[in-house]
């Protein structure tokens, strides 16, 4: 009678083991390399006033955008009232950081991610730069779509003057 009662729990444990492994086997998992976001981040400083020019006076060429490396953070959708903003970078986001990638040398990346709506931000010396928002004001906003990829360009241009 006591082997009974010892291999009750044994049982009891081996069947909820198998059960949970069928429930989570027969869930759908929501791939994410079948969607996400594509693109690449360029950096630009410098004037980049129109000049006006006068008879035969050659134009000053502006800075060109040049591809840069970067580290990329995926934040949940952040509203301009949930980051914190210094001199012309965020300082604190409070909305949870989804992932983080590196680009590639020429500042070109690309992530999969479930679908859904997500705040991009690059990861600078002293804090994390965005300069788009939407009309509700949610920072660097992108809306992932299922089996669609999304194509950004990142312009890095705090010290830039327009």
């Amino acid at each position: 009678m006591k082997t009974k009662q010892a291999l009750s729990p044994v049982f009891f444990s081996l069947f909820a083991t198998a059960f949970i492994a069928v429930l989570l086997c027969g869930c759908k998992a929501q791939r994410v390399d079948t969607q996400g976001v594509v693109g690449q981040v360029y950096w630009i400083e410098g004037n980049q006033m129109p000049t006006i020019t006068d008879g035969d006076n050659v134009t000053p060429a502006k800075p060109e955008r040049k591809k840069v490396k970067r580290t990329i953070r995926i934040y949940e959708r952040t509203h301009i009232n949930q980051a914190t903003m210094g001199d012309h970078l965020f300082k604190d986001i409070e909305t949870p950081m989804i992932a983080e990638i590196e680009t590639e040398e020429d500042g070109s990346f690309a992530i999969g991610l479930a679908p859904g709506a997500y705040s991009i931000f690059t990861v600078e010396e002293n804090g994390y730069f965005a300069n788009v928002y939407d009309l509700d004001s949610y920072i660097q906003p992108v809306e992932v779509k299922e089996n669609e990829w999304n194509n950004i360009q990142i312009l890095i241009n705090y010290k830039a003057a327009y």
